[in-house]
């Protein structure tokens, strides 16, 4: 449930943050990243979820749909 009261911060700022996390090739510590920043953030999880889904749904429509010409 969201929080009237909360606003959510810049979205280019949530990206790149997630970007940077991601990018973080060590497994332990990307997870360690991502626990920290879900906790310090709680009210942006569903938005980064989100562009983690559509993202992903992107990549795989994209090499499941070969190129038309």
């Amino acid at each position: 449930m969201c929080d009237a009261g909360v606003s959510m911060r810049d979205i280019e700022t949530i990206e790149t943050e997630l970007m940077e996390i991601s990018a973080i090739p060590d497994d332990v510590v990307k997870l360690e990243r991502i626990i920290a920043w879900c906790a310090t953030h709680p009210d942006e999880v569903p938005f980064a979820l989100h562009q983690l889904l559509g993202r992903r749904d992107k990549q795989s429509q994209e090499t499941a749909e070969p190129e038309r010409r």
